[in-house]
């Protein structure tokens, strides 16, 4: 089964070119991994990861643009949109929220991975899982699970109420940060690429490709925007238009140069709400405190055998793993831009948190010492600590590095994280 689900993802891969951001299906790539020091081997996994692939969240592009559609003059291409988005609509009935057939696979498939890559890790001492309150996180641990069938260990569920989940969506429980989220900093960047004259005349373009009749601006701007989701959500369905003999590509409404330019408007959105953006320990990334400090805590109680687990796993959402991935220092998450323009040179939704997206805290052992290593989507990354044998760490070094930085934006172990969320400026 693991080959079979390794093939189908390999089959999706290609979609990390079509610009479709952290709408992106996994983008697993087999990697060669630098070899375990001599006497050493894989003790403890603590894991962190973004759901699957998914359906849309909530009705809206798809019905405001077949609504559009059904009651205008419509070119050839206009009229075959709208038989894909009629079938489109079809797929999506009762799927809001939910992970796709894609999903699931990935899930499958990067579980699948860990257990075999760091298979002594797993001596049936029992796993601990964390979901969020969305069942496409429930829906992901499951999928995941499935690599763990014949796992002998006990399986631990926890499910934090959504008021209250601190560790897995931190960014629902901050004043400060919905602030900086709805504010202008984030707006007026956005604001500029939307009103770039590259905008206005995408939109346009695709209109007169679509529709006989011109229309208004604003239309056009939204139809733009309705389709651009619609196609970036069709890379997650591709079992389910199998299943149903269907196939739709949105592809055809755009030219390549248009996806480029729609995927920097929507990528810029969530390099500045979830990624480095202007500053490092901005707002955006600070709130990732109590993760990072349970993610510490924990690898230390089960290195300590406080936590008699062989892993834990916590399943969340983009906005977590993201400014995670930022106040780790990892350096692909952490190159801050001061224009918006410029973001994207270094800073890659679809490599950082696509679907599926993980972070990876794998602690090896000789019986004695405690080496870590981390991986970002299954590769291999930096963290800002010295060492003399990259990618491994000591523990306890890291773990020095980790509770320092987290001190120095007010956070300790024992700290109240609800409080610090509800506080934090």
């Amino acid at each position: 089964m693991y080959k079979i689900v390794f093939f189908l993802l390999l089959s999706v891969t290609a979609v990390g070119q079509n610009y479709t951001g952290t709408k992106t299906p996994y983008p697993f790539k087999q990697a060669d991994y630098t070899p375990v020091p001599k006497g050493f081997s894989a003790a403890y996994v603590n894991y962190t990861g973004r759901h699957g692939a998914r359906f849309m969240t909530k009705a809206g592009s798809d019905v405001k643009l077949l609504a559009l559609l059904n009651k205008s003059q419509l070119t050839a291409l206009g009229d075959s949109i709208k038989v894909m988005t009629a079938h489109f609509l079809e797929i999506e009935k009762d799927n809001y929220e939910n992970i796709s057939l894609l999903g699931d696979a990935e899930q499958h498939a990067i579980g699948s991975r860990l257990r075999e890559r760091q298979a002594s890790a797993f001596k049936g001492r029992g796993l601990s899982i964390a979901v969020t309150h969305k069942k496409r996180t429930r829906q992901s641990a499951d999928g995941f699970l499935k690599a763990f069938a014949d796992y002998k260990g006990k399986k631990e569920f926890k499910i934090v109420q959504d008021t209250n989940e601190n560790v897995l969506r931190f960014y629902d429980l901050s004043p400060a940060y919905e602030a900086y989220k709805d504010g202008k900093v984030i707006a007026i960047r956005v604001d500029s690429l939307r009103n770039d004259p590259r905008s206005q005349k995408i939109a346009s373009d695709i209109s007169k490709r679509l529709f006989k009749t011109t229309l208004p601006e604003k239309d056009q701007a939204a139809v733009a925007e309705w389709l651009y989701d619609l196609y970036s959500i069709q890379f997650s369905l591709v079992m389910e238009m199998q299943q149903a003999n269907v196939h739709f590509d949105f592809g055809k409404a755009f030219t390549k140069e248009d996806l480029q330019w729609l995927d920097k408007i929507n990528s810029a959105a969530d390099f500045l709400e979830k990624g480095a953006g202007l500053d490092t320990l901005g707002i955006q990334s600070r709130i990732a405190a109590p993760l990072l400090l349970d993610l510490v805590t924990s690898t230390d109680a089960l290195i300590r055998g406080k936590l008699k687990k062989d892993a834990v796993l916590r399943f969340s959402h983009a906005e977590a793993i993201a400014p995670l991935a930022t106040l780790m220092g990892i350096p692909e998450a952490s190159m801050p831009s001061a224009s918006i323009y410029d973001y994207d040179k270094y800073w890659k939704a679809e490599n950082i948190i696509p679907l599926s997206a993980n972070i990876q805290w794998v602690i090896y052992s000789n019986g004695k010492q405690f080496l870590i290593k981390v991986l970002l989507n299954e590769r291999e990354v930096a963290l800002p600590v010295k060492t003399t044998n990259y990618p491994y760490y000591k523990w306890e070094e890291v773990k020095t590095y980790y509770l320092s930085k987290l001190k120095k934006i007010g956070v300790k172990p024992g700290d109240d994280m609800h409080k610090y969320l509800l506080n934090v400026k």
